[in-house]
Formats: C-alpha cells, sequence, structure tokens
C-alpha cells in the first residue's frame, strides 16, 4: 500500500493560485486529510466489531458444548483402540456392534457413527431397551439413568469380550471399564485394565497414555 503522505494529485490546472485568500493546495490537502480520517476511523470500526463478533461466537460455542455428541465420538474412538479376541467378528467384515443399554441419552446421536468402519469393520448402532441380548455387542454403552443396575448388568456380562463404558460416577472403580467423566465441559476417562484383561481385550497403549489406568498392564497392545 502507498503511504498516504506521498499520494501526489495529477491535473492540467495550476495549484498555485489561490481562493478567498487562501491557497488552492493547502485547500486540498486538508480536505484529502479529512477524508483519510473518516475512512480509517470506518475501517476501524468496522474491524472492532468484526472482533465483538468472533468474540461473542466463542462464548456461544462454549455455551452450546453437547456432551453427548462428544461422548458418541469417543465411543467409536474406544473402537479404534481395541484388539478383540479370535471368534469376536464371525467375518472379517461383520459388523461391530455399539449398543445402547436401557435408555438411550444420546438423541439420536449415536446415528452419526452408522456407516463408519473400524479395522474393516462397519459399524451398527444398537439400542436394547432390556437386561438381555447383549451377546451380539461390542461396545455396550451403560447411561446414568442405569445408576441402580448396572452392577447386576456388568455381573451378567461375566467375562463377555464387550467393551464397557458409562457416564456412571466411579464406574471404572465399580467394575466397569472405562468411565466418563465430564469437567468444566472437557470429557475425561478412567480405564479399569484389569476389568478390560479379564474380557480378554487388548488395550492399545496409545489410548491408556489418554486416561487415568488402574489395574495391572498385561494385555496390552501398541
Amino acid at each position: 500500500m502507498i503511504p498516504l503522505t506521498r499520494l501526489t494529485l495529477s491535473t492540467s490546472f495550476d495549484w498555485s493560485g489561490t481562493r478567498n485568500g487562501q491557497s488552492v493546495a493547502s485547500d486540498v490537502n486538508h480536505r484529502w486529510g479529512s477524508l483519510c480520517i473518516f475512512l480509517i476511523a470506518n475501517i476501524f470500526k468496522k474491524v472492532l466489531i468484526l472482533l465483538t463478533g468472533l468474540l461473542l461466537s466463542g462464548n456461544a460455542w462454549a455455551v452450546e458444548f453437547d456432551e453427548y455428541a462428544v461422548k458418541a465420538a469417543y465411543l467409536y474412538n474406544f473402537a479404534k483402540f481395541v484388539e478383540w479376541p479370535p471368534g469376536s467378528f464371525s467375518t472379517t467384515d461383520a459388523p461391530l456392534s455399539i449398543c445402547i443399554a436401557g435408555d438411550d441419552p444420546f438423541d439420536n446421536k449415536l446415528e452419526m457413527l452408522s456407516g463408519k468402519v473400524v479395522e474393516g469393520h462397519p459399524v451398527e448402532v444398537r439400542h436394547i431397551p432390556a437386561a438381555t441380548g447383549f451377546e451380539r455387542c461390542h461396545v455396550l454403552f451403560i447411561g446414568r439413568v442405569e445408576q441402580k443396575r448396572f452392577k447386576t448388568l456388568l455381573a451378567r456380562l461375566g467375562r463377555l469380550p464387550i467393551l464397557t463404558v458409562s457416564d456412571i460416577d466411579d464406574f471404572a472403580q465399580a467394575g466397569g471399564m472405562i468411565g466418563l467423566i465430564e469437567t468444566e465441559q472437557r470429557i475425561r476417562f478412567d480405564i479399569n485394565l484389569d476389568a478390560a484383561n479379564q474380557a480378554n481385550l487388548k488395550l492399545s497403549s496409545h489410548l491408556l497414555k489418554l486416561a487415568r489406568v488402574m489395574g495391572g498392564l498385561r494385555g496390552v497392545s501398541q
């Protein structure tokens, strides 16, 4: 950009004359300076409006934090870091089932996972309202509404190779595999490695690095 002080006016008029006792050149310079100040002030005002809008938008994003959309993404990513034992899938391209036990808190947000693929297995989402029928599941989410019966549910699952995940308080400490914890609009998680080992599930070391881990390190995959 050319500095304003270097701008020159090229015209056929005689700029050395006077008008009403005032130099024409002086009058033009005064008008040009006023115009520049006006334009700069308007640009500055628009920049302030833009910055204010961006800041307000940032606050809006914070308020609109969607807890269960984030948790749905976590379930999918957990599946990518788990190795199931042989026989867990009937074929190399059999579906990987992510199931919801009892009431569904996701409000269809898990449906965005349908069609995604994990190690050649297309993801399918299943809602199982009863306390049985989990044998075909690979990942099982147990919502907070199951607080009163989740221990009974874990006992029924026994040593089945099913990754259990929940946002119930102290879920991993109570025998579940992955407990989700929300703090300040962020999701972190605990992992009970002993529970995963008992189900013959191998969890990636990359996943364990992101979690608070309890239990031994046997059955960790790279």
